[in-house]
């Protein structure tokens, strides 16, 4: 009689990775992983892009009920791993990310985009909160505003400034008459971004630290045309801050957390997670 149990197929023996993803780095991260055969690769997106362009992998679109429903997820699709590539402000999901690994005791690996750094002759302040920055404008000021529908609603509530915002899913949205909303992406190249500023004798230019260079071109224009740059500080301590109880505090401290500054060491600690379980399953 032959009592051997049949082994599982490769394909179920393959790593599930979930990949929280949204920015140009997710991209990247995902053309560098999408042909390994070791494991799946589903991705996920927020939704707030009416028609993204396909990644090339499995995605699902839309949150997960925040730590608790992502933390569901991972359980029910039995994420091994799971890769947050957000935007640097886009705290809520990876504050659940760091919870719902933590929970669900698998890995996180996080990519953290390094911040743009001030030149000599560069005027930039940075800022805790959209509020204090609009505040601090002087009257009279001609602001462009790149801080995301979020940062709108402040800054349109000032009826002596003039104030271009840039945001997606602004069209059809009624401006004050001091305001213009232009509903499009960052410019790619510097040389747009100087002729907007210059067309609309642009004098100070709030944004967030978003760092990386999809979105630089507005900040090398207004270096160079020496305007003031104003820009949103991060918050990376938000997680530490918030744990009221001791169960929170577990999960800050859990070893499964990693955190790079390039993608090609996202790239490197994949391989070294996915080489652990090859190790452990000889």
């Amino acid at each position: 009689m032959n009592n051997r149990v049949p082994s599982k197929s490769k394909e179920s023996q393959k790593a599930n990775i979930l990949i929280l993803a949204g920015t140009s780095e997710a991209r990247e991260v995902i053309t560098m992983l999408k042909d390994d055969a070791r494991f799946r690769l589903t991705a996920s997106l927020a939704g707030t892009t009416k028609s993204p362009a396909s990644l090339g992998v499995d995605t699902r679109i839309g949150g997960f009920g925040g730590t608790e429903g992502l933390t569901a997820y991972c359980r029910e699709h039995d994420i091994s791993l799971l890769l947050d590539i957000t935007h640097p402000f886009a705290r809520e999901i990876s504050r659940n990310a760091v919870l719902a690994t933590a929970e669900a005791g698998i890995p996180c690996i996080r990519y953290e985009r390094p911040e743009w750094l001030p030149e000599d002759g560069d005027r930039w302040r940075s800022f805790d909160d959209w509020q204090s920055m609009a505040d601090a404008i002087p009257e009279g000021e001609h602001v462009f505003l790149a801080g995301g529908t979020q940062s709108i609603d402040i800054f349109t509530r000032r009826d002596d400034i003039m104030l271009w915002a840039r945001a997606l899913n602004v069209e059809g949205r009624i401006a004050p008459p001091n305001v213009t909303f232009i509903n499009a992406m960052p410019e790619e190249t510097v040389a747009e971004e100087r002729e907007t500023f210059v067309a609309n004798r642009i004098s100070l230019l709030c944004c967030k630290n978003s760092g990386g260079p999809a979105s630089f071109a507005k900040i090398a224009a207004a270096r160079e045309l020496g305007i003031p740059v104003w820009l949103l500080a991060r918050h990376r301590d938000e997680i530490a801050s918030s744990a009221k109880t001791p169960v929170e505090a577990c999960r800050q401290a859990t070893p499964k957390l990693e955190i790079h500054h390039s993608v090609e060491d996202v790239v490197r600690g994949v391989n070294h997670f996915l080489n652990s379980i090859s190790e452990k399953n000889k």
